[in-house]
């Protein structure tokens, strides 16, 4: 059923960036019209004969009736309608009874496996694990670990209710809060992350999204035309001919899905196409391109590769919701919690999380430097977004983030400007270690210190902004490795905590784990010699 509201001229019209969102959970402007110059919102529910029950938008919502006697009258405003929003579409996020102090508990309940070297580690894993496997991006957490963390965390303080994650990456943290029926948000700087994070988040599924990524490869494989679908400079360098008319004729396929989220995944299908059809080497984050040689002889499809990851991630899928239904967490096939993941700079402050801070737990596992010498989320995720509708990721993705393979590492922590005198100072106040470390860094290479200090001040900024959005007692669960820099292990676990406790927070435990699965090489990093990780659990006073 398509309802087709009138346009009153005496209100202004939504802000631009507003959507409706419809029952399938497709989003539309709400400031286009029909040729009636009507606002249009697809497949409104009609209840009790004269009374149509709007599902419109996400978050923090109230309901809206509308009597709908006559639909030639101006029954709402768009300004309203661009606001209005459903509980019936996304829950309201729960009211948590106070946070305590329960350290000793937690303690207690995080020590009693010190017998088993393995269990923080997870020494087998399962890459279908809460869909896990859509998209291969760095460094990513381990489901099965986060959930033991968040499990031992709830039964100490069962008042939480909600999960942040500032760092969200691929959003393992969050579907791992699922398990339990947490309101769960998210935010990250990347796009690509962005898109992840919201196809394995969403509350509602289209459960079909297989025979739909078997219908996208036929058209893909029926389409005649020969545009290349990218603006990608130096294409030709990075794909096979053949690789860049069957990416196109993907691209053009998946345009023709109707439904954002189904849209959604099959990006995310087409993102890690690209990653294994491009001539791009899968041993390193960083960009760099095969031997001329070994492109010359490699033979790849992305039909057959696209068809391959479709089947496999939607098997998935069914997977991971099977567990959440499970566990009680669906309502008629539907998430029973809230999920939010914004495209945000950690350092800063989203509208977004006005009405939903503050949080009860934090679990995050933030960069272990700069982006640039250290895990290049920036590089990794360049190909693949050159051929994604940035629009269908969020309507604020700036597309300069493409401008060159480097911006989106620029931008993250670390990635420019000098730092100033009396921000290095303050630094070296608040963490003492920090200063030890800096001061026993060697001359060359030269800019080491700067490398250092340069990400420890965005660092710090990003901390102040996480902490000021936690309930106090709120526990914060941190996953942190220990980079090199200029030859020498950066003590980034004591840094943190040095930092986190100069904002009024107390470090409980540290956690040491194993990396067992460790897919770069150890020529192509500085954290190429990293071989385990510190989990710090922190309390906000």
């Amino acid at each position: 059923m398509r309802l087709c509201l009138p346009f009153s001229c005496d209100h202004a019209e939504p802000e631009v960036g507003s959507s409706v969102k419809s029952v399938d959970g497709r989003a539309s402007d709400p400031r286009t019209r029909n040729a009636t110059g009507r606002f249009e919102i697809d497949r409104c529910r009609v209840e009790l004969g004269s009374l149509i029950f709007l599902r419109l938008g996400r978050g923090t919502h109230d309901s809206f009736l509308i009597n709908a006697i006559s639909l030639d009258r101006p029954i709402i405003s768009a300004w309203e309608l661009g606001r209005m929003k459903s509980t019936a579409a996304t829950p309201s996020p729960k009211s948590p009874t106070s946070l305590s102090d329960v350290d000793d508990v937690l303690v207690k309940a995080v020590s009693q496996h010190h017998g088993d070297p393995d269990f923080w580690s997870s020494k087998t894993r399962d890459r279908t694990d809460s869909a896990h496997c859509i998209f291969q991006y760095p460094a990513m957490m381990v489901p099965l670990v986060q959930r033991r963390l968040l499990e031992a965390v709830l039964a100490a303080q069962p008042g939480i209710a909600s999960l942040f994650d500032p760092f969200v990456g691929s959003g393992t943290s969050l579907v791992s809060g699922m398990h339990f029926s947490l309101d769960v948000f998210g935010a990250d700087i990347n796009p690509l992350a962005v898109l992840i994070s919201r196809v394995r988040t969403s509350r509602k599924v289209e459960f079909t999204i297989g025979s739909i990524g078997a219908e996208i490869v036929r058209r893909a494989r029926s389409d005649r035309r020969s545009s290349i679908e990218t603006n990608l400079a130096n294409r030709d360098k990075w794909f096979t001919t053949t690789a860049l008319d069957e990416l196109s004729r993907l691209r053009r396929a998946i345009r023709t899905c109707e439904n954002l989220w189904a849209r959604r995944f099959l990006w995310v299908t087409l993102a890690e196409t690209v990653r294994l059809t491009s001539n791009d080497r899968t041993s390193t984050y960083k960009l760099h391109a095969r031997p001329t040689d070994e492109i010359a002889t490699r033979s790849v499809s992305p039909f057959d590769v696209f068809a391959d990851l479709a089947s496999r991630n939607a098997d998935s899928f069914a997977f991971f919701r099977k567990k959440l239904r499970d566990a009680g967490a669906l309502r008629n096939a539907r998430y029973c919690a809230v999920s939010e993941v914004v495209l945000a700079d950690s350092r800063e402050n989203p509208e977004e999380w006005t009405n939903l801070a503050p949080f009860d737990l934090m679990m995050t596992s933030p960069p272990y430097g700069d982006n640039l010498t250290t895990v290049t989320y920036g590089q990794h995720s360049y190909l693949p977004l050159n051929w994604i509708d940035l629009g269908d990721i969020d309507a604020r993705v700036d597309a300069d983030l493409l401008s060159t393979t480097l911006e989106i590492d620029r931008r993250s922590l670390g990635g420019r400007d000098a730092v100033a005198f009396r921000d290095e100072e303050r630094l070296f106040a608040a963490s003492l270690t920090l200063k030890r470390f800096a001061e026993t860094l060697p001359a060359k290479p030269h800019d080491a210190r700067t490398r250092l200090m340069r990400f420890y001040r965005d660092f710090e900024t990003s901390l102040v902004a996480m902490i000021g959005r936690m309930r106090q007692n709120a526990y914060m669960i941190w996953t942190v490795g220990n980079r090199n820099i200029a030859g020498k292990q950066v003590p980034t676990d004591a840094i943190l905590s040095e930092l986190m406790e100069n904002l009024r927070c107390r470090t409980v435990k540290t956690l040491t784990r194993r990396i067992h699965h460790k897919r770069m090489p150890d020529r192509n990093a500085s954290s190429a010699t990293m071989r385990e990780e510190k989990i710090l659990l922190l309390r906000k006073l």
